[in-house]
């Protein structure tokens, strides 16, 4: 029987006394209740939990059902339900009482009572009157039809024996796993606090998660197809120019102040000071002023409109889980969600066509490491930080070309674990795809993968050969390495230190050229400046409805920017430096920075004036190849070898 659901709490009788406890086990309110209970109806009705509590206890649910008197009343409830499983009705009413499911086609709820009612000894001091079998009958069947409420459809969950798992209606999850997918999407990220699902979305949920959790250990990711040769294999510089071309029409047309009329509403919003105020009350923990300033903020942010409204978006969820406490833990649950390969190298291809910021860092790197080994037969590339692994189908296709045949080539792909049993699935597909890439250009190909913390790395991990030329290579991730209070206990120089002792011919770094303040609000307002620069780029030269756009948006740019908003101390663990900080640094760890051949920068300068946008520029200063936006400089590169000792 169903309780009534008033106070959602659940009423024991415990020693005369009427306790109500909710679904946490916590008393909420106490009545006394005499144990003669005829002398206080006038009480108990002036609650109507306690009043249908009454009611409950004076009917005889303790007599058994075989001492009924109106035994007709009984069968008239039973035999209908045998009738509809197909069952033939016991002659005895002592018998156990069972309805098992029928084979039948018919959609009905079927209710499963394999239970048998034992006759119960157990006296009652109150009387009955003629009523009470009737009554307790209707009871019994309101209570059938209640139970069946919470049974699933029989239709709607099946049990496959084949694959031995459950199988909801494929189509049906996929539908919702789409909604739900949008509804994640409205604020870019997974922090935003979800509405309450009804049960039966509930329910579904944990079928999705048993059968996602079946499919982790057989699915695998596709290595390689012609998606991939097209986007990691440098098509042609007119190829290039024909998808910019393309790029600048569609946003053309969606510039036209038809296009979006809300856009034009939104430019008197100064969305930039409504977040620098929001970060101040943040800051100050004012969190009246500040949830009213999100509330200001959510209005007008967005995650597909300008550049500066899905920046605000990213920027919003950043204040309001660290206004919350709940900044690492979102962080966390962000950097884990699980994103296809295929999916980041949508995200890349968009950032490598659009701009040529990555491509030409990418392709400099990759040149330094040819021009070092250029005589070598045997060369080995020890990547700190390889992430997918992006930069080397090119090299593998330049070494297949080289004069004299191709080298061996051998790559230690060291990266940070990921979470769960597998820690270096991602690491060993990259060593897959790269070993694809390696055969069908002929060139002898070796790989080895560590998922580790990189200041935990010691030199017998990189099972270094002595003839081999060794080249060590880190793009964009060295600034995810901690940095210790004192240059003793720096994990930063410890790895530093660990590259001088293995002695590489070249260690070839790239670098996001920004330094944030350990100050809050100083360090927002750097935040808030960089990337604006950054997504008005993509702003100027991607279509905002671009799938490439939203997903470089969401999985690459939106972690970094919530970490260094949401979180503090260890757990902010995006620590860029300057290229001058990495200068200093670098030197003072005992090696030597390597002249920029100025013929690569003229080659650089010649590609990004011929083909991408005016804004764009590339120049070398104090031997360091600098890119950047609009007069801001984003990316640094440099090539250094250990000094002689």
């Amino acid at each position: 029987m169903v309780l009534p659901e008033e106070n959602n709490a659940f009423p024991i009788k415990l020693n005369g006394a009427c306790t109500f406890m909710d679904s946490m086990g916590h008393k909420n309110i106490s009545h006394s209740v005499h144990e003669t209970y005829p002398n206080n109806q006038n009480e108990l009705m002036l609650h109507p939990t306690l009043d249908y509590i009454n009611r409950i206890l004076l009917e005889d649910i303790d007599e058994p059902f075989s001492e009924y008197q109106d035994v007709a009343a009984l069968s008239d409830i039973e035999k209908p339900l045998y009738d509809i499983v197909g069952e033939k009705y016991p002659p005895s009413p002592n018998g156990p009482l069972v309805v098992s499911q029928s084979k039948s086609n018919h959609n009905s709820k079927i209710c499963i009572l394999n239970k048998q009612i034992i006759p119960s000894s157990t006296n009652t001091s109150l009387t009955q009157d003629s009523g009470n079998d009737s009554l307790l009958a209707k009871e019994f069947q309101r209570g059938v039809e209640e139970g069946q409420k919470f049974l699933p459809d029989i239709n709607d969950l099946a049990i496959d024996l084949q694959v031995s798992r459950l199988s909801p209606d494929t189509a049906q999850k996929k539908k919702i796993s789409e909604i739900e997918l949008e509804e994640e999407n409205v604020h870019g990220l997974v922090g935003k606090p979800k509405t309450r699902k009804s049960s039966s979305d509930a329910n579904l949920n944990i079928l999705e998660g048993r059968n996602s959790k079946m499919a982790m250990f057989s699915t695998e990711e596709i290595t390689r197809d012609e998606m991939y040769d097209n986007v990691l294999l440098y098509p042609g510089e007119e190829s290039v120019k024909e998808e910019i071309s393309r790029l600048r029409e569609i946003r053309k047309c969606q510039v036209n102040p038809h296009y979006n009329q809300k856009e034009n509403l939104e430019d008197n919003i100064d969305l930039e000071s409504l977040l620098v105020q929001c970060s101040e009350a943040v800051a100050l923990g004012n969190c009246i002023m500040a949830e009213e300033l999100i509330k200001d903020l959510r209005k007008h942010a967005s995650p597909v409109g300008s550049g500066t409204q899905r920046l605000a978006c990213i920027l919003t969820d950043g204040l309001e889980a660290r206004l919350a406490g709940s900044g690492s833990e979102t962080y966390r649950r962000l950097v884990n969600r699980k994103i296809s390969t295929r999916e980041i190298l949508k995200a890349y291809h968009m950032n490598i066509t659009a701009s040529p910021l990555l491509r030409i860092t990418y392709c400099v790197a990759n040149d330094y490491i040819c021009k070092l080994a250029e005589d070598a037969s045997r060369i080995h590339i020890i990547d700190f930080g390889i992430t997918f692994g992006f930069q080397w189908p090119p090299l593998i296709q330049a070494l297949a070309k080289r004069r004299g045949g191709a080298p061996k080539l051998r790559i230690t792909g060291i990266d940070l674990p990921q979470p769960g049993f597998r820690p270096a699935e991602r690491l060993k597909q990259i060593g897959v795809r790269l070993e694809d890439y390696a055969k069908s250009f002929e060139v002898p190909f070796e790989y080895q993968c560590i998922a580790s913390l990189w200041e935990s790395i010691c030199i017998k991990d990189l099972k270094i050969d002595d003839d081999e030329v060794l080249i060590v290579n880190s793009m964009f991730r060295f600034m995810q390495v901690r940095d210790g209070m004192l240059p003793t206990d720096s994990p930063r120089n410890q790895v530093l230190n660990l590259i001088r002792q293995i002695k590489p011919k070249g260690f070839i770094i790239g670098i996001l050229n920004v330094s944030y303040s350990p100050f809050f609000t100083t360090r927002f307002k750097k935040v808030l400046s960089t990337y604006s620069k950054l997504f008005d780029l993509f702003d100027t030269l991607i279509p905002r409805d671009d799938e490439g756009r939203q997903l470089m948006e969401r999985a690459l740019l939106a972690p970094p920017i919530f970490n260094l908003v949401a979180c503090e101390g260890q757990d902010q663990v995006e620590r860029p430096e300057t290229y001058k900080q990495w200068h200093k640094r670098i030197s003072q760890a005992g090696f030597k920075l390597l002249a920029m051949d100025q013929d690569i920068v003229k080659e650089c300068n010649a590609k990004v004036k011929s083909i991408y946008h005016e804004d764009f520029f590339v120049q070398e200063e104090s031997d360091w190849l600098l890119q950047g936006w609009k007069g801001m400089i984003s990316y640094g590169l440099s090539v250094w070898e250990p000094k002689q000792e």
